[in-house]
C-alpha cells in the first residue's frame, strides 16, 4: 500500500480489482519451466488442445465474431456495429484484436509499440483513445527521457543485485554491493498495462486472449522475460491461461494520472524484472510509478548489506499479523515466513498493538474538527511507533504529520525540521512529483504562508466561524 496523497484532499482514484487474483502487485515465489508452450506469435487452438496455431487460426477457431467484416461502403465495423476505423494518433506496431463490452459498448484492443524505450517495447489493453492519450506522455514523445532506464535487458551500468534461488521461495534478487537508504536499485518502463475495466466488462476468454496477444507482440527478449515469471501454481496450462496466471500473480495496481479523463478506472501493470523481488512485511525497498516516463522506480528504504535479499511488501504494512498471513495465503498462496510474521507470540502481540495505535493516530491527524486530539506530542509518538515497527517506507508520512502539527500551533522552525525530513525521505519513496512531497517543500520554504499555519489552534478556538454555525467537516 502506498501512503502517497493521504495527507491532503486531492487524491487519485484507487484501482478496483475484479477478483483476488487480480488484486495485488506481483509474485516471484517459484519459477516454472515453460517448455512446450507456443512460441511468439502463436497461441493454442483451445484450452483442451496442445497444438499451436497462428494468431489468426486461434481467433478463427470458435472466435470468428471478433473479425470485422468490411462492407460495401468500405468502413470496417465490429460485430456489434461500432466502427473500428478510429484514426490512431500514434503509430502502433499492432492495434488488434479487439473485443466490445456488451454492457457499455466500450471497445478494448491490444496496442503495442515494439520500438518503445530503445526497442524494449510496450503493450496496452484498453480503449483506443486512452492508449493514444498515454502515447502523448513524454516517454513516447521525448524518447531521451527513458533512454538507459531499462538496465536489465540492455545493461550499461553494473547491477546492484544478482538473481538467485531462495529455498521455499524460488527466484529472487540479492544485493551484491552496499546500498544506501534512498539509492535507486532498479527502474523499468512498463511492459503491459491493462485497463481494469476489461476484467469486469469482458469474458475471461476475451480478456485472456487480449493479454496473450499483448505479450506475444513484444520483442522476443522482452516476451521471454515475462514468460519466465512464475505462474504460482504451475499446472498443465495453455499459453493463454499461462499468460493470465503470470499477469495475475506478477502485476502492480497503478492509479491514473491527474489528467487522465478515465479517473475511475485504474491500471493493472506488469514489470517482469521488478516482479522478481519477493515479499517481506517489512521490506527493505519500496516503489513508485512515474506517469511521465511510464517507469516504476525501486529505491532502498534502509541501508542494505551485500548478500541481503531485496524485498518489497505485497500488502498494506499496517495489518495485524493474522490478517497479513490470511491475505498472503489467500491471494498469493504462501505462508509468510518473514521475521515480522515468525517472531515469538509476545513480540507479535506488541507489534499488533503498535499497528493499531498507528492507525488510530492517523485518524486523529487527518481530522481538523475541534474534537480531534491531534497535537505535536502525538506526532512524535507516531514517528517513534514507525521506527519501532520498521515502517521505513512510510517514515516520510510520519514526518509530514509532525510538520503539520507543529505548524498548526505556530512553531515554524520545528515544523520546518520535520518538513525537510519528510521531503528527504519522501522523494525516494513516492517521487518528487508526489503531492505530499510538494506540500512539505512549500511548508519548509515558508511555514507562515502554508495552509496549515495555526490551523489546529484556529479550529479549536472556532476562529472564522459565526455564532450558531456548525463546524464544517474538514479532513486533510
Amino acid at each position: 500500500m502506498k501512503f502517497s496523497q493521504l495527507l491532503f484532499p486531492a487524491c487519485a482514484a484507487s484501482a478496483l480489482a475484479h477478483s483476488d487474483a487480480h488484486n495485488h502487485h506481483h509474485d516471484a515465489h517459484r519459477s516454472h519451466g515453460l517448455a512446450g508452450v507456443c512460441g511468439s506469435g502463436a497461441l493454442p487452438l483451445s484450452d483442451g488442445e496442445s497444438t499451436c496455431g497462428s494468431d489468426t487460426e486461434y481467433l478463427a477457431a470458435g472466435h470468428n465474431d471478433v473479425f470485422a467484416q468490411k462492407p460495401l461502403d468500405g468502413i470496417w465495423r465490429c460485430p456489434n456495429g461500432t466502427e473500428c476505423d478510429y484514426a490512431h494518433k500514434h503509430n502502433w506496431t499492432h492495434s488488434s484484436p479487439c473485443f466490445t463490452s456488451p454492457t457499455t459498448g466500450t471497445e478494448f484492443c491490444v496496442f503495442t509499440d515494439a520500438e518503445f524505450a530503445e526497442g524494449r517495447g510496450t503493450s496496452f489493453v484498453m480503449p483506443a483513445r486512452r492508449a493514444d492519450y498515454i502515447a502523448t506522455t513524454p516517454a513516447f514523445v521525448e524518447p531521451d527521457r527513458v533512454k538507459g532506464v531499462n538496465q536489465d535487458l540492455k545493461r550499461i551500468v553494473p547491477a546492484k543485485y544478482d538473481m538467485k534461488e531462495f529455498p521455499g521461495k524460488g527466484m529472487g534478487l540479492v544485493a551484491n554491493t552496499y546500498i544506501q537508504r534512498g539509492d535507486l536499485i532498479m527502474a523499468n518502463t512498463l511492459s503491459l498495462m491493462i485497463d481494469y475495466r476489461v476484467f469486469d466488462e469482458l469474458t475471461w476468454d476475451e480478456y485472456a486472449q487480449l493479454q496473450a496477444f499483448a505479450v506475444d507482440y513484444l520483442p522476443d527478449a522482452h516476451r521471454a522475460a515475462i514468460m519466465n515469471l512464475s505462474t504460482h501454481d504451475g499446472g498443465n496450462l495453455t499459453h493463454v491461461a499461462t499468460v493470465d496466471k503470470i499477469t495475475a500473480t506478477n502485476a502492480f495496481d497503478i492509479d491514473p494520472d491527474a489528467d487522465d479523463e478515465q479517473q475511475d478506472h485504474g491500471f493493472f501493470v506488469v514489470f517482469p524484472e521488478i516482479a522478481r523481488m519477493n515479499h517481506d512485511c517489512r521490506a527493505n525497498a519500496d516503489y513508485y510509478f512515474d506517469h511521465e516516463t511510464l517507469t516504476q522506480y525501486i529505491h532502498a528504504t534502509r541501508p542494505i548489506s551485500p548478500g541481503e535479499e531485496l524485498t518489497l511488501s505485497y500488502i498494506n504494512p499496517l495489518m495485524r499479523r493474522e490478517a497479513r498471513l490470511r491475505k498472503l495465503q489467500r491471494t498469493w498462496g504462501f505462508k509468510c515466513a518473514c521475521p515480522l510474521c515468525t517472531q515469538e507470540a509476545g513480540r507479535a502481540k506488541a507489534s499488533d498493538a503498535r499497528i493499531k495505535q498507528i492507525r488510530e493516530l492517523r485518524g486523529q491527524f487527518r481530522s481538523y474538527k475541534p474534537e480531534s486530539l491531534a497535537n505535536p506530542q502525538m506526532a512524535e509518538l507516531f514517528i517513534s511507533l514507525h521506527e519501532q515497527e520498521k515502517l521505513w517506507g512510510a517514515m516520510y508520512e510520519a514526518y509530514a504529520f509532525a510538520a503539520l502539527e507543529y505548524n498548526g500551533i505556530g512553531e515554524p522552525w520545528t515544523a520546518t525540521k520535520w518538513a525537510q525530513l519528510a521531503v528527504e525521505w519522501g522523494i525516494p519513496a513516492v517521487g518528487e512529483k508526489d503531492q505530499d512531497v510538494i506540500e512539505m517543500q512549500k511548508l519548509a520554504e515558508d511555514p507562515w504562508a502554508h495552509w496549515s499555519w495555526m490551523l489546529r489552534s484556529k479550529k479549536r478556538a472556532g476562529w472564522g466561524r459565526k455564532d450558531g454555525e456548525e463546524e464544517e467537516d474538514d479532513e486533510y
